[in-house]
């Protein structure tokens, strides 16, 4: 089955049509020149195709460590910095980095993510950040890759769905992927941009 969307070609390839994401495994592969996403349920070499989606795993903290009041306004000269460069919310921006990372500079996820926007290895690399744990890199970094969402898919919803799971699993379901992890981060982000600012995000 092959579906076209704006700019995006997409082609589907199942075993039979009961299949799907939830009963079988889906990978996707991705040219950046066509903007083409192809998915499919069979991969034999993980090197030219990725999971459609892998969990970002469990933040750790160093031993002791707390979000003390006031400290999550450390950043803020950055963020704004971030924002002016980018054209991103600052408060959106600052309420993904509480969201993901609670404002630990150090924080590493159990699949590798590292910094206050928690930035995969590979992601960062593309973004040309080179030290994840440098809290300028990692806010302009991750705000870079933010906007690049946005303008992608025209909605804060699935921008930030993307920024947790993958834009790959956005394309794919056409929307927030129903993974709990993700609903949840999208509420959560949405929550604490409304304790910053008064105001719904959308």
């Amino acid at each position: 089955m092959i579906k076209t969307l704006t700019n995006i070609f997409i082609t589907l390839i199942f075993i039979s049509s009961s299949l799907s994401a939830g009963s079988v495994r889906i990978y996707y592969m991705y040219d950046p020149i066509s903007d083409r996403y192809t998915f499919t349920n069979q991969c034999s070499d993980y090197r030219s195709c990725k999971p459609l989606y892998v969990s970002r795993g469990e933040v750790k903290h160093n031993k002791g460590f707390k979000l003390k009041p006031g400290k999550e306004n450390g950043f803020d000269e950055i963020i704004q910095k971030a924002s002016v460069k980018h054209g991103v919310d600052f408060h959106l921006i600052k309420s993904v980095i509480m969201a993901e990372s609670l404002f630990d500079v150090k924080a590493v996820s159990s699949v590798g993510a590292r910094g206050l926007m928690q930035l995969m290895p590979d992601t960062a690399k593309e973004l040309g950040v080179t030290n994840s744990f440098d809290p300028e890199q990692n806010i302009m970094g991750g705000a870079k890759y933010l906007k690049k969402l946005l303008e992608k898919f025209k909605s804060t919803r699935n921008a930030l769905a993307g920024y947790n799971a993958g834009p790959a699993a956005v394309v794919y379901y056409n929307g927030i992927p129903p993974f709990d992890e993700t609903t949840h981060y999208v509420e959560k982000v949405s929550n604490f941009y409304k304790n910053y600012t008064g105001k719904e995000l959308w």
